[in-house]
């Protein structure tokens, strides 16, 4: 938590020297996979992130997005195959911190009603938690998607995102489709 403390104050205090813009975002995740054998239901993410425009193609980007507790349920496939007797994450909820920094690229330039963008992201996960979970670890955090910016203010995403972790020495990986919503402050 001290870690994330401290990113954010480098985050705002920076703010005094170079300009740069805030973006609070919240996301709505698609039904997702957990370990692969079991299956996540649709939740929510709450972050934000600051930009700093490099040129008028570029951006980089730090930032955090919290994931709401997301419900596990195993999954059809490991149903049918009768894989590991042992449900360990049935019924179980889980959630991920991560803190990243990103690359934007604006292909085709500013416009003044809408802007067209990609974006790829990587970082770590400051917090996993899940509940049955034993020695649990946080890991790497990685996503990549499109957006478009209207009207310079209104900030629209897609987004896939992949979280990895350790928990009682498993490795844990949770892959998700986002939509997330913005709006951009200048400061």
């Amino acid at each position: 938590m001290k870690k994330l403390a401290f990113i954010l104050f480098l985050l705002f205090s920076t703010g005094y020297i170079y300009a740069y813009d805030i973006v609070p975002k919240l996301s709505v995740g698609l039904p997702g996979t957990f370990r692969s054998d079991y299956e996540v239901e649709v939740g929510a993410n709450v972050g934000a992130e600051g930009k700093f425009y490099l040129s008028n193609y570029f951006a980089i980007s730090i930032g955090f997005d919290f994931l709401i507790d997301r419900k596990i349920n195993i999954g059809k496939k490991a149903k049918k195959e009768d894989f590991g007797k042992n449900q360990h994450y049935d019924k179980c909820s889980f959630n991920f911190l991560p803190v990243y920094v990103g690359i934007i690229c604006f292909p085709l330039g500013f416009f003044e009603d809408y802007t067209p963008y990609i974006r790829l992201d990587g970082g770590y996960n400051v917090l996993f938690s899940v509940s049955n979970g034993a020695n649990s670890k946080p890991g790497y955090y990685f996503a990549g998607g499109i957006g478009l910016e209207l009207l310079e203010r209104y900030i629209f995403e897609l987004y896939a995102a992949r979280y990895e972790a350790d928990d009682n020495n498993n490795d844990i990986t949770y892959k998700n489709l986002l939509f997330k919503f913005g709006y951009r402050f200048e400061i």
